[in-house]
């Protein structure tokens, strides 16, 4: 076989690889970096991170740091919360990876990522299902006499716990049918909901919340206004440069 056959049949070899794993969810340059062996990198980023998150979801349930988040309205809502929901996340991103790593080699996998998938396309198109059924929980567990049952009873509070993770879960799922643009506004249409909800906290004089003293009531709110008005700051003004600065820029050819 001349060197020039030998290139074109190795070439066809590399296409048909990277079209049989395109149908896994995957962009074709996800497919080959996939077919280069360089999925290993993300794979330990990935494992890094859950661990990471994973330790931290441990130290903030069964250690005093735990006791010490919950001391405190604000600790309590936002960052233990915000370690659950990212824990979920991240875990099923990481399952997410192994299943693919094992869909290259295995038939059976294969067949079974592709159902999956196509299925998830189908049924949940935009994320749509599965941002409702997240948001809904997250909104279950903020209702007052829910949370406060949390907070008073152990058995509660684990199965709020145990619910943000599924959140974070559901909201893996939900992004992997989102454009890279809408992914970067996710976050901003999260950050109007928790705005509009600080404000409700900062702006009402009634007890919300009982089990917490109002001056921490007020200060939630405000911290949920500021982070909202964080996320527009940075990520709005990025996406607009992003989108009118670089389609603007003149571009020179020598």
């Amino acid at each position: 076989m001349s060197p020039d056959s030998l290139s074109k049949e190795t070439d066809r070899s590399v296409s048909e690889g990277i079209q049989r794993i395109i149908p896994l969810g995957l962009t074709v340059q996800e497919a080959k970096a996939w077919y280069r062996y360089d999925v290993t990198t993300p794979l330990i980023r990935e494992g890094l991170l859950t661990t990471s998150f994973g330790i931290m979801l441990i130290l903030s349930t069964l250690t005093p740091l735990g006791d010490y988040l919950e001391s405190d309205l604000v600790l309590h809502m936002i960052p233990q919360h915000l370690i659950f929901i990212v824990a979920g996340f991240l875990l099923f991103s990481g399952l997410s990876s192994l299943t693919l790593a094992t869909s290259y080699s295995s038939k059976n996998a294969n067949r079974m990522r592709k159902t999956l998938v196509k299925a998830n396309s189908v049924v949940n198109k935009r994320g749509f299902i599965t941002f409702v059924i997240a948001a809904l929980l997250i909104a279950y567990w903020y209702v007052p006499a829910n949370f406060d049952a949390a907070v008073l009873n152990d058995t509660v509070h684990i199965q709020m716990h145990f619910t943000f993770i599924v959140v974070g879960a559901l909201a893996f799922i939900g992004t992997r049918s989102l454009s890279k643009r809408a992914r970067h506004f996710a976050p901003v249409i999260a950050g109007k909901a928790m705005g509009m909800f600080g404000a409700l906290l900062l702006l009402t004089t009634r007890y919300v919340y009982s089990t917490y003293p109002l001056s921490e009531q007020t200060e939630l709110g405000v911290v949920m206004v500021v982070m909202m008005l964080v996320i527009d700051l940075t990520i709005v003004p990025y996406e607009l440069y992003n989108y009118f600065g670089k389609a603007s820029s003149p571009s020179f050819s020598s």
